[in-house]
């Protein structure tokens, strides 16, 4: 019994191992993300410095110092990786951006700041029927009547549960 099992296990060998690639891009983000890691650290110790472990600050200092050890680990690590397949800056630059950013990305982000926008001057509900509505055509394709009968359904839901149960005027 103990050798059937041991003999149905898969064999690996280090030929098999694929060797992963940086993407394009992926070292300039972890050196941005090390950058944001400890300016995040020493705002958290300008919270309150290191006076005690029951200060403000501290909790926000140890998640800033995991996220400092997080990328160092991550930066040593790419080290090893192999470079990606770019013809220099730009071009890792442009295909960085290609893969990170895609055009439904960049369009939803639109989408949001385009709510942000108009939360203030359209008031809450219409302006929240406006992204439902856009948010479902666009991202699941879906027609303009039943974006609109969903759209309506979640707003009249949503303005009676702040009106009746939580007691909330809605801006």
């Amino acid at each position: 019994m103990a050798s059937r099992a041991s003999s149905e296990r898969p064999l690996t060998s280090n030929a098999m191992k694929e060797i992963r690639k940086l993407r394009a891009g992926e070292n300039l983000f972890a050196w941005l993300m090390m950058a944001l890691s400890l300016f995040v650290l020493i705002q958290a110790y300008l919270i309150s410095g290191f006076s005690s472990i029951s200060s403000a600050g501290t909790f926000p200092m140890v998640a800033a110092a995991i996220m400092v050890v997080a990328m160092a680990l991550t930066l040593l690590n790419n080290r090893k990786l192999a470079k990606p397949d770019a013809d220099g800056l730009k071009d890792e630059l442009r295909r960085a951006a290609k893969q990170v950013l895609p055009k439904v990305f960049l369009v939803y982000t639109g989408v949001i700041i385009g709510y942000m926008i108009l939360i203030q001057p359209l008031h809450f509900l219409p302006s929240s029927f406006a992204f439902l509505l856009v948010s479902m055509i666009y991202l699941r394709g879906s027609t303009v009547i039943k974006s609109l009968i969903i759209s309506s359904l979640i707003m009249a839901c949503i303005y009676t549960v702040f009106q009746y149960f939580f007691r909330v005027v809605l801006p």
